[in-house]
């Protein structure tokens, strides 16, 4: 073998990890910059900054924002796939974990990211990008419900978004003033949800 296609392969290894480390910069700096300002006020410019690279090197791969934040979105995606919501075979516990893990994650920048852009939904663009990826996880959380109703810990037509509105509501407030996760509340919250639904006032009529 030539030792001119040794070091070919050599450069193109080194070009590949190179590769590799902008791509890994650009998204971080992209995640941060849509944690910050949201995708109205997503700047390329800021993203570009923050990784350390020119604007070229961004808009040669993602020549628009719309490009880039849709790449960002789909590298953001790929745990939430790997990792679906808990199925313990308990309600209870279901909802303990994935509350819990909820929690964890909006902690998290890309958990901020992810609720700028939420409350943008309305913009067309937005949704495009993210509206596949709600509905997924939405689908996620009806199902625990559904799979509780068919074990018999809840009725037949118990309203599984209005029980997770509640739970909801009773845990982040706690979370929201105190910023770290009130185990002690969101176990109560999800106790006393389930206790009500057991009687049907949840049953949609």
């Amino acid at each position: 073998m030539s030792d001119s296609g040794d070091s070919s392969r050599r450069t193109q290894g080194l070009l590949g990890g190179r590769s590799e480390e902008v791509v890994r910069r650009v998204f971080e700096a992209a995640i941060r910059e849509l944690a910050r300002s949201g995708y109205a006020g997503f700047r390329m410019e800021e993203v570009a900054s923050r990784a350390a690279v020119n604007k070229t090197t961004i808009y040669r791969r993602w020549p628009s924002r719309l490009a880039l934040v849709k790449a960002v979105m789909e590298r953001m995606r790929t745990p939430l796939r790997e990792s679906p919501l808990p199925d313990t075979g308990q309600l209870e516990s279901d909802l303990l974990e994935a509350f819990t893990r909820r929690f964890t994650f909006a902690r998290k920048v890309e958990g901020r990211a992810w609720a700028r852009l939420l409350d943008e939904r309305g913009s067309p663009e937005v949704e495009s990008m993210i509206g596949d990826a709600v509905q997924e996880r939405s689908d996620e959380w009806k199902a625990m419900i559904t799979r509780a109703i068919e074990r018999g810990e809840l009725p037949v037509g118990t309203d599984s978004r209005l029980l997770l509105d509640f739970i909801r509501a009773l845990a982040d407030d706690s979370a929201r003033r105190s910023l770290q996760l009130d185990t002690a509340r969101l176990t109560l919250a999800v106790k006393t949800v389930i206790a009500g639904a057991r009687t049907g006032v949840l049953v949609r009529k």
